[in-house]
C-alpha cells in the first residue's frame, strides 16, 4: 500500500497557495478601486501611477501562477 501523505500535503499546499494568491489579488483590486476615487496632488498622482504599473505587473504574475497551479 502506498502512502498518500505526500499527495495530500501537496494538495493542501496548493490550496493554501491558491487562497493566498486570491487574497493578494483581491487586496490589489480593492486598492486600485480606492485609488481611482482619490483626488491627489500632481506628485501623489505620479506616485500612484507608478504603483498602478507595478500592481498591474503583479496581477499578471498572480494570474499566471493561478493558471499554473490550477492546470498542474
Amino acid at each position: 500500500m502506498t502512502d498518500a501523505r505526500p499527495v495530500r500535503l501537496k494538495k493542501l499546499m496548493n490550496a493554501e497557495t491558491l487562497v493566498k494568491l486570491i487574497e493578494e489579488m483581491m487586496d490589489l483590486k480593492i486598492q486600485q478601486q480606492a485609488q481611482a476615487n482619490l483626488k491627489a496632488s500632481p506628485e501623489i498622482a505620479r506616485i500612484l501611477e507608478e504603483k498602478r504599473v507595478t500592481d498591474r505587473r503583479r496581477l499578471e504574475q498572480i494570474r499566471a501562477e493561478l493558471v499554473r497551479l490550477l492546470s498542474g
